[in-house]
């Protein structure tokens, strides 16, 4: 077929058919949908007739040539997700339908399902220099030579597109060298958010070239990381560790993975990570990974004080119940009261059904609001007040207020209670009674000094009144004094005759 560029389209682009482009009526009506522009088409497959499972649908073998498609797709103002599964056979112009994609500035997510057949990638420049809107790059279930990996990380250094949060490659089978050069062309890349590599047979030389990426980040919005069902071991993971402690990832998924069973190195080398105050990780899957005792142990120690982690996943991990009992510890730590409480009791386990049962409790009360309040109850049946009385019995308020607040909760878990935890009302008692039995002088010397206080308090009250009695006493004194000047004199003063001076002062006051 000869070559036709862009040009050529657009030339005929008002005069043409669709009935000459496709004799599909479903073809002819997407191609309606994208000339007329249709806000409702935002969705997009490209396939073959057997896998079409919608009217978004574009079936590649009714169609010779693709070109037509990719003009009007570079033409489209609403196409938000575009999915190229298949190019069908023969001579299908994938030069032409690559050249009006690249004028598309609408996709906000472009996904391969296929090879790109004779086209290299760096065809594709274009679309990812100049789509501001592109936010999804994915590559999924194709084989991804190292030439084809070379061409991608070129296009991704010379485009720059910064409007990416989402890459994925996906049971590509990069192998170390392509992952290396995909995850090297990324270093400019710290806005991205989500980065999938998941089955790609990567190794240790492209966990080291990842964890320099990140190191190179600084600082980086990636939130959720997928390794899963690659050639990671030890020594790969020690290097991924390296970089993790540079970015705030959320969720990390190593599944399938080839950990070493009876070292616990590679599990051990994310302890730093885990504990680091910049750690934000929810979700961590380690399934088949096959990282034995010495690896719950160095996993278990990792988590101890990291209350960002609220999901761990790890079936098929091989340990026994000496691994067991580090996460039992993890999850709570029955050894006191405190150790208890400050356990990381949020923590949730998809391994609940295959657990001893003493974990599957605590997994299960972590399935509820406050479980530190049940795991406190379940591990300490007679609660030890020990700790407590160095605050005297100024903390028993506190005490009978704790049981209170627990009495309210458990009120709306009572199927809960019956089966893990009894006599609650006896346990509140005995708490009480531990403070006066140990305490009974405290109690005494309490009453007594309360009855001191009560008495200083009524004395000071009395010596109040005293002193306000005493002034007005005063003031009353000197107002009678002034009267009786003014009357000419105290009766019966010696030198004066009462009655006269009483009379005269009445006559003075009268004059006056």
């Amino acid at each position: 077929m000869e070559r036709r560029g862009f040009d050529y389209y657009e030339a005929r682009a008002q005069d043409v058919k669709l009935a000459d482009i496709t004799s599909c009526r479903f073809n002819a009506q997407i191609l309606l949908w994208l000339r007329d522009q249709y806000p409702t088409l935002d969705h997009l497959d490209i396939n073959t007739y057997e896998k079409i499972n919608s009217d978004r649908t574009f079936d590649i073998e009714q169609v010779s040539d693709i070109g037509w498609l990719g003009y009007f797709i570079g033409k489209s103002k609403y196409l938000k997700t575009l999915w190229i599964s298949s190019w069908g056979e023969g001579e299908k112009c994938i030069e032409a339908f690559i050249e009006g994609l690249n004028r598309n500035r609408s996709i906000v997510r472009l996904n391969f399902y296929t090879d790109l057949r004779d086209v290299q990638f760096r065809s594709l420049g274009p679309f990812f220099r100049n789509n501001n809107n592109l936010a999804e790059l994915e590559l999924n279930e194709f084989e991804v030579g190292l030439e084809i990996a070379q061409s991608i990380a070129r296009t991704l250094i010379e485009s720059q597109c910064q409007s990416l949060k989402i890459i994925e490659f996906g049971y590509c089978n990069l192998g170390d060298e392509g992952a290396a050069e995909i995850v090297t062309a990324l270093r400019n890349y710290p806005q991205l958010e989500e980065l999938n590599l998941e089955s790609n047979n990567i190794g240790l030389m492209g966990c080291i070239a990842l964890g320099d990426t990140m190191r190179e980040w600084g600082t980086s919005n990636l939130k959720t990381l997928y390794l899963e069902f690659n050639a990671i071991d030890d020594e790969g993971l020690q290097a991924l560790a390296a970089g993790l402690a540079n970015i705030a990832l959320e969720e990390l998924y190593i599944s399938g993975n080839n950990l070493t069973t009876g070292t616990g190195a590679g599990l051990g080398s994310l302890l730093a990570f885990l504990q680091s105050e910049n750690c934000r990780l929810r979700t961590l899957v380690l399934h088949r990974t096959g990282f034995g005792d010495e690896g719950a142990v160095a996993l278990a120690d990792g988590l101890m004080g990291n209350k960002f982690l609220t999901y761990l996943s790890f079936a098929n991990a091989r340990i026994t119940d000496v691994g067991w009992a580090a996460f039992s510890k993890l999850l709570c730590d029955p050894s006191s009261i405190n150790s208890t409480y400050l356990s990381n009791h949020r923590i949730k386990m998809d391994v609940k059904n295959s657990a001893p049962p003493d974990l599957s409790q605590y997994l299960e009360f972590n399935e509820h609001p406050n479980p530190a309040i049940y795991k406190i109850l379940k591990s300490h049946p007679d609660l030890d007040m020990e700790p407590f009385f160095r605050w005297k019995l100024k903390l028993l308020p506190v005490v009978i207020k704790w049981f209170e607040n627990v009495r309210a909760r458990m009120r709306a878990n009572q199927e809960l209670v019956q089966r893990f935890l009894w006599n609650f009302e006896g346990r509140e008692l005995s708490a009480v009674y531990k403070f006066v039995r140990a305490m009974p002088a405290l109690t005494a010397i309490s009453y007594w000094q309360q009855f001191v206080a009560n008495a200083q308090a009524k004395r000071s009250r009395i010596d109040d009144e005293r002193r306000r009695l005493e002034i007005e006493r005063s003031s009353l004194y000197y107002e009678e004094e002034a009267a009786w000047v003014r009357l000419g004199g105290r009766p019966g003063s010696e030198g004066s005759n009462s009655n006269t001076n009483l009379i005269s002062g009445v006559k003075r006051m009268r004059q006056e």
